[in-house]
């Protein structure tokens, strides 16, 4: 068994919480995808969250 800290076991229940609340989000808006690939997706989105808010930081439209 591999031992962590807690700083590391907070910061992956942190990935896991935000890849949860990602897929509710796609799954919200009509999104439809098998569940692992969904799963891939937004742990990977999850994970490269600083990232994707630099990739996004200038995209200003909505499409509400």
């Amino acid at each position: 068994m591999t031992a962590v800290s807690k700083q590391e076991a907070d910061a992956h229940d942190r990935v896991i919480e935000a890849a949860l609340r990602l897929g509710d989000l796609l799954e919200s808006q009509g999104i439809e995808m098998d569940g692992r690939d969904l799963e891939k997706l937004t742990f990977f989105l999850a994970k490269n969250g600083p990232l994707i808010r630099e990739i996004l930081k200038k995209c200003t439209l909505s499409f509400a």
